[in-house]
């Protein structure tokens, strides 16, 4: 089995569910599996934000999951050393949650787009089919980027929906089971803000007055034509006319009362008739007439009366890059043009232009099984049941012991989701074969493989008593054992949903939950229960004990009691006593 145990996402990167597509070919190469967890902070209700009905966004993309950091539908495409598609899978981003993703070990190089279209890559094959795949900008007005619901509409863009990228990132299974890549995600779209305006008047021009009515985006791109090039197509303009209807979103529509900021979305734009934002009002003379005038202000120009100011390199050309914010500040000095395709005098406008790429924002990402994880008869894991696919366990740890670490268990442990037996006697008392007993109950011992191993003969039956008819363990696994003591503490935790806070007496070898055994049989048969029933063997509140393999003295071994009095614990009990059994395995 192969893993990506944790992986970085600089600047961003989901689903409950997802679709999959591997690409058969004749030589299929080992099964692998990448594990995805993103713990971004995506909250909210889903209301969409637009440069109307919120501020500025300050933190300038670094807040992964918040505003323009916020992550939707991810697709991920896994790709041969010939950049032959080996795996597509698509999946809605959710704070929290594991992707899995089933492949193999040819997928050598990865690609992850994000809020793009359900299903857009379909019957796309190879890395140069992914990237010229189109992207229309229409779909940042949705509140997912699934969709172009608000093309029609003024000022509907959302920061939540932006497309983003990754560049191709090299998986090398050869380097062992356990890879820890880095990738990162780049904003396709450039942010382009108007953060104030001002007038000053004087001269020819003194006792004059404008009255801003829209702010709109003029010639700017709308197809995305090619990801790897940023090649884009399209001439567009958001002004509110008839002739723009399907690309209202880049404007601001007609404004009643003009506040500041309004800002926009654009694709990257060459310096050949370049993207302009342009404010259009009623001015009025000094002599009190009126007419409609346009103010076309280039983007990123360093043209005679604009100032260019915290700027990178190579700006002030009037090109737009992606990953970028372009924030205009503007002081009208005179009147503008009649119409919008006219250049303005410079002397009658003065802008300021600040540039900045957004900031990175990373994000942790475990790449590996999970805890709650469905463990399959052929070594797989994920989140969810598998048509075809026999489940044998439950992951209930994803960190394993030292001695089982040598031993090349790396990955975690898993519960059998059956009982071997439920009334077995652990063994003879009067010894300890383990060598390790301890009248001090431990909860971070995990080494029931070890104890295992050395009590396996058949004077001991909850040792050596296995499942019947044979539940076969999956390959480059343990093989299944009898839990240690601190492997169900561990179970209590994190399937048994039970609190790290007990009534102890951990000295005397004993601990336990009051009111308790309800809320971790229905806990725990919930985390067993997505396999379906018949699958496994529920846990009840009636009276149960369930034997470990940790030796409390020469008499004497470790349970899990589950009471009825709703009491939960670990203690201990006599070897010669019955109790149930559970195998667990590590892998």
């Amino acid at each position: 089995m192969y893993y990506i145990l944790k992986l970085l996402a600089v600047c961003t990167l989901l689903i409950s569910c997802g679709s999959e597509t591997s690409v058969s070919e004749d030589d299929i190469s080992e099964s692998s599996l990448i594990h995805l967890s993103l713990t971004s902070n995506k909250t909210g209700n889903g209301n969409i934000n637009t440069r109307a009905n919120g501020t500025l966004p300050t933190d300038n993309g670094a807040t992964a999951g918040n505003n323009e950091g916020y992550i939707n539908h991810v697709c991920a495409a896994l790709f041969d050393t010939s950049d032959r598609l080996v795996t597509l899978h698509e999946y809605d981003y959710a704070r929290g949650s594991t992707e899995t993703i089933v492949t193999r070990k040819d997928a050598t190089r990865m690609l992850v787009f994000a809020n793009v279209p359900l299903g857009v890559f379909s019957g796309k094959y190879t890395l140069n089919d992914f990237y010229t795949v189109s992207q229309n900008l229409g779909y940042t007005t949705s509140v997912d980027g699934k969709s172009m619901t608000g093309v029609t509409t003024a000022n509907s863009q959302s920061m939540k929906s932006l497309p983003m990228l990754s560049a191709v990132q090299s998986l090398d299974w050869s380097s062992g089971a356990v890879l820890n890549p880095t990738v990162g995600l780049t904003r396709m779209v450039a942010r382009v803000a108007l953060t104030s305006l001002t007038k000053t008047f004087s001269g020819p021009y003194s006792g004059c007055s404008f009255t801003p009515t829209e702010v709109f985006m003029y010639n700017a791109s709308n197809q995305l034509t090619n990801w790897s090039t940023q090649t884009v197509s399209g001439n567009v303009s958001g002004e509110n006319t008839g002739a723009n209807a399907n690309t209202l979103y880049l404007g601001s529509g007609k404004i009643s009362t003009y506040s500041d900021p309004y800002y926009f979305y654009v694709f990257p734009h060459s310096s050949t008739n370049p993207t302009k934002l342009v404010i259009k009002g009623t001015f009025k003379t000094n002599s009190g007439s009126t007419y409609t005038t346009y103010y076309p202000i280039t983007v990123n120009s360093s043209a005679s009366g604009n100032i260019i100011s915290a700027v990178p390199s190579s700006t002030g050309d009037s090109k737009i890059s992606p990953n970028t914010t372009y924030d205009l500040s503007v002081t009208l000095n005179g009147t503008g043009v009649a119409n919008v395709s006219d250049e303005l005098i410079p002397t009658n406008v003065t802008v300021t232009t600040s540039v900045a790429g957004y900031t990175s924002a990373t994000i942790p990402e475990y790449f590996g099984p999970k805890i709650g994880d469905i463990l399959y008869s052929d070594g797989s894991c994920n989140s969810s049941l598998i048509s075809g696919n026999i489940p044998i366990a439950i992951v209930f740890s994803t960190t394993t012991s030292a001695a089982d670490k040598a031993k090349g268990f790396v990955h975690g442990y898993a519960m059998a989701l059956k009982n071997v037996s439920n009334s077995l006697i652990w063994g003879p008392e009067g010894s300890t074969p383990t060598g390790s007993a301890n009248t001090t109950l431990d909860i971070t011992d995990y080494d029931g493989l070890t104890y295992t191993s050395l009590i396996d003969n058949t004077s001991y039956p909850a040792v050596v008593e296995n499942y019947s008819p044979a539940q076969l363990a999956p390959d480059a696994t343990s093989g299944w054992y009898l839990p240690s003591i601190g492997q169900w503490y561990q179970i209590l935790i994190n399937l048994g949903g039970m609190s790290t806070v007990f009534q102890d007496d951990r000295k005397n070898g004993t601990l336990h939950w009051d009111n308790s055994s309800t809320v971790f049989v229905n806990a725990i048969n919930a985390a067993m229960n997505k396999v379906g029933d018949g699958n496994y063997d529920p846990f009840t509140t009636e009276y149960q004990f369930y034997w470990s393999s940790s030796e409390y003295d020469a008499d004497n071994a470790y349970i899990l009691l589950i009471s009825t009095s709703n009491s939960l614990g670990l203690t201990n009990i006599g070897k010669s006593d019955n109790s149930s059994v559970r195998r667990v395995i590590a892998f």
